[in-house]
């Protein structure tokens, strides 16, 4: 018998798109001792008792201080008295399951549990037909369609482009429209103000077909809640973060300060200071609504110190990645972390600066990754061809195996025994039995030999990923939702969305 590589199969729009399940198959790697991870612990609460965060929300004060903490009503800079850290920290819960409006996307998270998102936020979108061009409402939806039916794709980062056409005032209404509609994974809530949340809250309540008491008992939406570094809590942020945290939803706390920067230029620097604002901020949101979930999400990166511009997947990053991991664990939380790359096409930087930030989430023990499906040029553009080839590495990543399988000993003996010296495997049995599962068949790769890749026009792995997205958009089929509930969100977008527009948000 001859054993052929098997060809990739044109999608069909029989097939289903199941969210893959990926666990680490590697144990976090610690970059820092015992001691100096008790260091940074403890140099973080001095910052926080001795420098403070500013929260510029009024509404936070009265919290803060009936916890025991010290504010400064003339300023908003709040001191943290370190055993009030360490015991609302203690309240953050380890594990929690994401609920999806399809059950079986609903995501566990913490332990080994990894979940990549899609690409969020990014104002302009590219593909090879059409080139870099803003973001649409179009490509918005085309953008969900296609994260819809990449099974690495488990959930909804954000826009995956801003769709600069829709008044901003009612694009949280129709982006939440889109995605209880054209998808069933879990998406994202802006969190910037307390009507947008409101807003979503509502939305997603009518998709799920729950009331709010029973909305509390799970999350099903998350939030980026990004601290305004160095030290600073924006007002909008974290109004609707405290919305979402009494609705029982989870809230991602992300101070995104890029070293040199937003924060000290050396890693340790970073850490701290990136640290303390996380660990004050989880400690705040514990004190609204005790075992709210939340997200450790530091981003500990550095800039390009020639052009000002952020750099991604860089050693730098990487490094920093495992640091925040090893936080995340000592406190017990699920750590967010991001991919993508400073590329602007989807070439080889492209590939591998991802699969640099690929190796950082795995060997740090992320739970939830952001920006993972094609985001580029660090952050202001998401490519079409690029969410195709992340998905690609994603599921090359998935693939790894922690551990070697030796239950087939007796039968691999047996068949050298039986091919003896000189022979073939290609025709022994325990080959025959096992050909077509043993490997991990990747999608986007070409493993034809040269003559033949030639015959077919020499594509490379771009103009592969360019003919794939387009199949998968066209396999595409809406997930199943009741009528009536498409009727009742189509109404209440309608209604919200005239009252929005006559006002400020």
């Amino acid at each position: 018998m001859t054993v052929r590589r098997k060809r990739r199969e044109k999608v069909t729009r029989a097939q289903a798109t199941a969210v893959q399940a990926f666990q680490h198959a590697y144990q976090p790697i610690n970059v820092m001792s015992p001691e100096d991870e008790d260091r940074v612990h403890a140099l973080s609460l001095q910052v926080l008792s001795d420098v403070g965060l500013k929260f510029l929300s009024t509404k936070t004060w009265p919290i803060l201080e009936a916890a025991g903490c010290d504010v400064d009503r003339s300023t908003g800079v709040v001191k943290f008295p370190a055993e009030v850290v360490d015991h609302y920290l203690s309240l953050a819960p380890s594990e929690f399951e994401m609920v999806a409006r399809n059950p079986a996307n609903s995501l566990k998270v913490g332990g080994r549990n990894i979940h990549y998102g899609s690409a969020a936020s990014a104002p302009n979108v590219i593909d090879m037909d059409r080139g870099r061009r803003s973001g649409t409402q179009k490509d918005f939806e085309d953008l969900v369609r296609l994260n819809q039916m990449l099974g690495t794709c488990a959930f909804h980062s954000g826009h995956p482009v801003e769709p600069i056409d829709t008044h901003e005032n009612t694009r949280h209404l129709s982006s939440m429209f889109s995605w209880q509609t054209l998808s069933d994974k879990v998406p994202r809530i802006y969190a910037i103000g307390e009507q947008r949340v409101n807003d979503s809250l509502e939305m997603v309540r009518i998709a799920h077909g729950i009331d709010p008491d029973e909305m509390a008992r799970a999350p099903r939406v998350h939030a980026s809640i990004n601290v305004n570094s160095p030290l600073v809590v924006d007002e909008p942020l974290i109004e609707g973060a405290m919305l979402l945290a009494r609705a029982g939803q989870a809230n991602i706390i992300s101070p995104v300060a890029f070293a040199g920067a937003m924060s000290p230029i050396t890693l340790s620097g970073s850490l701290i200071q990136c640290n303390a604002e996380c660990i004050g901020v989880i400690a705040f949101l514990q004190m609204v609504q005790a075992g709210c979930p939340c997200f450790y999400g530091v981003l500990t990166t550095p800039i390009d110190m020639k052009s000002g511009a952020p750099a991604m997947g860089v050693p730098e990053a990487l490094t920093g990645t495992l640091s925040n991991g090893q936080m995340a664990r000592r406190y017990g939380i699920p750590q967010r972390i991001m991919l993508g790359s400073t590329s602007n096409a989807p070439d080889a930087q492209g590939a591998y600066e991802t699969m640099f930030s690929l190796w950082a989430a795995q060997l740090c023990g992320a739970h939830w990754v952001f920006h993972a499906h094609g985001w580029m040029e660090a952050g202001l553009t998401t490519g079409f061809e690029k969410t195709v080839l992340d998905s690609e590495m994603i599921g090359m990543m998935g693939a790894l195996r922690g551990s070697l399988d030796l239950n087939d000993a007796d039968e691999a003996i047996a068949a050298i025994a039986n091919v003896g010296h000189g022979g073939h495997f290609l025709g022994d049995p325990h080959t025959i039995a096992r050909y077509e599962t043993a490997f991990h068949s990747p999608v986007i790769s070409d493993w034809r030999p040269f003559e033949f890749w030639q015959q077919s026009g020499s594509p490379d792995a771009s103009q592969r990923a360019n003919t794939r997205w387009k199949e998968l958009l066209e396999a595409y089929v809406p997930p199943a939702i009741d009528p009536t509930t498409t009727e009742q969100l189509a109404a209440f977008v309608e209604r919200r969305g005239r009252e929005n527009l006559t006002k400020e948000m």
